[in-house]
């Protein structure tokens, strides 16, 4: 008997994935959402940083489709072997839970956390041709006209935070669904939709060449980017605070070496002011934290966002 435990001991050791010298090989970033978006221009600037740093190249792999449910699925699903890690949003991990009667993934049994990256504040923007030149008129002409304006959106986190909006004001839009960011500000600037929620990253350079016109920020606070731009709670929503914050997650039972070691190389590439500065381009705003902030950040955003998207009476079909 003694010997059978023996023989399995040994046959256990042999096949496990041994990590002493992790990373051997190119570590792969599963990314969510379409190439060209915010999370994605976070994605490789963390790549790039974090293959140096560990010595293989870690390549991002985009996965886009329903609400980024496709890319957590493929992550959920991938193998445990400390070479798959996933690159994320709240969309994904507290808004979609909310949003759907069932997910054919958990976003806390199904993943182990790595650490939280930060947030990318959010700008309500209108096209040019919209006749307000503030947030206050804005809101006084939606409230004005029912069902003339168009809100346009791409993911779980642009249509809650619209619908909030929309709900808190006592007014009624149209809402338009698309398949990406790309499409909703062409057909934004083309002026097909009234107004969009986009980050900073998108829309700072489409308002620097007066393609859209930013209106207010959807934070707390003011972003540093653009400080003349009132936030939402300035504009009268009381508690109105919607980002979008990313972190980096591996599937379950991942080993804990690996998460160890993208956790300490994700935290050294934050506090980077090379990364630092290059994120800031993107209208990101670095929040370094550990894989047991993250663990509680996230536990704590299911919970926000089921209380508000219930409030908003959001639904998707």
């Amino acid at each position: 008997m003694r010997l059978l435990g023996w023989i399995i001991g040994a046959f256990m050791a042999l096949t496990a994935p041994s990590l002493a010298a992790w990373p051997e090989r190119p570590i792969t970033a599963i990314v969510p959402f379409a190439a060209g978006g915010g999370t994605d221009g976070v994605a490789r600037i963390l790549a790039d940083h974090l293959g140096r740093n560990l010595g293989q190249a870690v390549v991002i792999e985009n996965r886009g489709g329903a609400n980024g449910n496709i890319g957590a699925v493929a992550a959920a699903r991938a193998r445990p072997d400390g070479y798959s890690f996933f690159f994320t949003t709240g969309t994904t991990q507290a808004i979609n839970p909310a949003l759907y009667r069932s997910l054919p993934y958990d976003p806390l049994r199904d993943f182990a956390p790595v650490g939280r990256i930060g947030v990318f504040p959010l700008m309500l923007a209108v096209h040019p041709g919209v006749k307000a030149e503030n947030i206050g008129a804005f809101i006084t002409a939606l409230k004005a006209e029912p069902g003339k304006y168009t809100f346009g959106h791409w993911s779980a986190v642009y249509l809650a935070a619209g619908k909030s909006f929309v709900r808190q004001i006592g007014a009624e839009v149209l809402d338009v669904p698309y398949r990406s960011s790309a499409n909703t500000m062409t057909d934004l600037v083309a002026g097909r939709i009234s107004f969009a929620i986009v980050d900073l990253t998108i829309g700072i350079p489409l308002a620097r060449g007066n393609e859209v016109r930013p209106l207010a920020v959807t934070g707390a606070q003011r972003s540093a980017l653009l400080p003349n731009l009132p936030t939402l709670q300035e504009a009268g929503l009381a508690g109105y605070d919607i980002a979008a914050w990313m972190g980096v997650y591996a599937p379950a039972n991942t080993p804990a070496e690996a998460l160890r070691g993208m956790g300490a190389a994700l935290t050294r590439a934050l506090v980077d002011p090379s990364v630092v500065d290059r994120l800031s381009t993107l209208g990101f705003e670095p929040m370094p934290g550990d894989a047991a902030e993250l663990a509680r950040f996230n536990a704590a955003e299911i919970t926000r966002w089921q209380a508000l998207i219930t409030a908003a009476d959001i639904k998707v079909e």
